[in-house]
Parts: C-alpha cells; sequence; structure tokens
C-alpha cells in the first residue's frame, strides 16, 4: 500500500464482520489507498455475544486475511458497536469560573464543564462513546456554540451524550485481545456512517440519518452542523426476513431471497397477479408477490410508527430541509424511498459515499 497514515477499523455484525486498512494522505487527508475483506461471523445472537471463542476465531479470520491483502500489519483498531445496549441522553452542569468577577473562559474551563455534565449523565454500567456540545450559557442568559474568550461567572454545558454498557464493550475487546488483536477506540456505527454519507452541508441545514442495519434501526437528527438526537428502533433488516419466513414457511436464507429479489415496501405498487415460484420439499410452488411484499409493507409500518412520533418531535424544534438520508442493506428495498416520504412527510435519498 502507498505511504501515508494507517488506519484499521472493524464492523462486527450478528451475520458477517468488515475490516478495513485505509492510508490518509499527511497533506490533504484524503484517502490515498484502502483494503477491504468481508466474511461470515459466529458468535453473537441477538446483539450479544454467546461464544467469546467463537467470535474471537472470526475476528481473526478477517483481520488476518485484510493484513495479507493489504501488506501491512494490523494496528489498533476502531470498532465499530450498536445493539439494545446502545442509550443516548441530554446533560447539563454549571461550574463557576470566579468567585468574585467575570474572567475569560478558556478551554480549560469548556473542558471541566464537559467532563461535569459527562459525570453527571451517565450510569456506572454505562460506557460514553460520544459527547456531542448542544449549547453552552454563560451566566444563565447568553447563548454561544464556542464560548472561549468570552467574559462571564459562571459557563452551564448542555451535551448529548451517547454510550454503550461497559459489559458489551468490554465483551468486545476481549474478543479482539484473544483474536490477537487490540481495540483503539468505539463508535456509533451509525454515527460512523453519517461520516461517510451525510454532507456537512446537510448537517449544517438539516437533516435525518435512518440507518437499518441488521438488528436494529438508528435514527440521527442533525441541525447546525451537530448531532442533535439519537434514536433506535428494535427491527431490523432481520427482522423483516424473519416475519416472511415465519409467514410463508420458508428457511431464513429463502425468505432473504426472496426480500432482496421481490420485495416491494408498497403492496399495493405490485401487480396482485404475479406469482414467484418458491422451492420448497423439492417442488416449486407458487406465491404471491403481492403477498411477500404485504408481510415487508408491515414490518415497515411496525419500524415507521415507533420511529416516526420521534422524529416529529424533532421536527417541531428542527427543520429539516435536507430530508431524510437512507442507509444499509434494506435502504435499497423497492419503493422504501416512497412509503418514507409518504409516512414522514420529508424527502428521501439513498445514502451514498461523500466525494
Amino acid at each position: 500500500m502507498k505511504k501515508g497514515v494507517l488506519y484499521n477499523a472493524i464492523d462486527i455484525w450478528e451475520d458477517k464482520i468488515a475490516a478495513v486498512c485505509a492510508v490518509v494522505s499527511h497533506r490533504s487527508h484524503e484517502i490515498i489507498d484502502i483494503a477491504c475483506e468481508l466474511n461470515s461471523s459466529s458468535g453473537i445472537r441477538n446483539g450479544a455475544i454467546y461464544d467469546l471463542g467463537l467470535l474471537a476465531e472470526s475476528i481473526a479470520l478477517v483481520l488476518n486475511k485484510l493484513s495479507l491483502s493489504s501488506g501491512n500489519k494490523i494496528r489498533p483498531l476502531y470498532v465499530s458497536i450498536a445493539g439494545p445496549g446502545i442509550q443516548s441522553n441530554h446533560s447539563t452542569a454549571t461550574i463557576a469560573l470566579s468567585e468574585r468577577s467575570n474572567k475569560i473562559i478558556t478551554s480549560g474551563d469548556i473542558a471541566r464543564v464537559n467532563h461535569q455534565a459527562y459525570c453527571l449523565g451517565l450510569n456506572l454500567e454505562e460506557q460514553l462513546l460520544h459527547q456531542f456540545p448542544q449549547e453552552y450559557a454563560i451566566d444563565d442568559k447568553e447563548k454561544a456554540m464556542n464560548p472561549a474568550g468570552l467574559y462571564g461567572h459562571k459557563l452551564t454545558a448542555d451535551l448529548l451524550l451517547v454510550s454503550a454498557l461497559g459489559a458489551d464493550v468490554g465483551n468486545l475487546v476481549a474478543a479482539i485481545d484473544r483474536a490477537g488483536f487490540k481495540a483503539k477506540a468505539f463508535v456509533l456505527s451509525s454515527y460512523a456512517a453519517s461520516l461517510a454519507v451525510v454532507s456537512e452541508e446537510e448537517k449544517r441545514k438539516g437533516c435525518a440519518l435512518l440507518d437499518i442495519g441488521f438488528g436494529e434501526t438508528h435514527l440521527l437528527v442533525f441541525k447546525d452542523g451537530i448531532l442533535r438526537g439519537f434514536e433506535q428502533c428494535a427491527i431490523g433488516s432481520k427482522s423483516i426476513t424473519e416475519a416472511l419466513a415465519e409467514e410463508l414457511k420458508l428457511s431464513y436464507d429463502l425468505a432473504e431471497d426472496l426480500k432482496s429479489s421481490y420485495g416491494n415496501a408498497m403492496a399495493d405498487n405490485v401487480d396482485p397477479g404475479q406469482e414467484v415460484l418458491v422451492k420448497k420439499d423439492q417442488a416449486y410452488r407458487p406465491i404471491k408477490r403481492r403477498l411477500v411484499c404485504a408481510v415487508i409493507e408491515q414490518k415497515l409500518k411496525r419500524l415507521f410508527s415507533g420511529l416516526g412520533p420521534r422524529l416529529a418531535s424533532y421536527q417541531k424544534r428542527f427543520d429539516l430541509p435536507c430530508g431524510i438520508i437512507v442507509s444499509g442493506e434494506t435502504a435499497k428495498l423497492e419503493g422504501l424511498l416512497e412509503s418514507l416520504e409518504l409516512n414522514f412527510h420529508l424527502a428521501a435519498r439513498l445514502a451514498k459515499i461523500n466525494p
């Protein structure tokens, strides 16, 4: 690979593991070379590790392949994390800047009030992933995004904290260690996606990212260049496939093929007479395509009903003229963007990598 700053990252899902080795230019900070590897995973079920040894073997297989394909030794990893243990909440804290008179606010003061808000906002079993300052207040009056250099007597911070369960983080660290590698830092999976597919202009003007993952779906809301909110729903691509498999009495793999090849988020858009031949018990049987799509549509309605009111509450506070960006494998489902626009009353587009 070419010379530059080397970064290694890994994304561990229930069904597969992806790893990347990227070289970034010292001068332009652009990616100048990249290698990726993808393989199936074992040892995770329903977002939780049930066999540390199996997961460690899966991680080692992917990272050893990546080392060979990139020609580089794998350095400490940035690890993408998701799952039911992810939480977000707002936390505020106030510190005195001076006992008697006003003083100039320094970066040290900002770090101190941020740390206090972080300490007040997390439980002992939680581990901080990200903190996003929403705004600062000086003497309970003047609002500022960056109060450094201003005068004040006391400083208040409002932070959005995103955390994971410490046990979940510890288990991933243990699996990576057992595989023979080291974890450097953890990143919320959907926030990592936003760095790649949401432009700075969209974040500044206002938008939402709907990241439909394997086990759950994340909703991120941006305004003024800041992450303003994070929500999640325990419905992902796996839930849709499982609903199809149960309704049609099919294997999971066959249901996944049906969803990918013939699925549509809006059943009424499908010809009611169209049939799909499905192999079962050494014979082919016809299934109405509209039935397949109706099952998918019903599951998506549950997803939309779970996240819709929460998105609406953000829309009351923030204008989102750039609409919804949709990422994840399910984002390519036929009719999904149209369905989102009808349900959320916002323009929707498919995520693509920022230029």
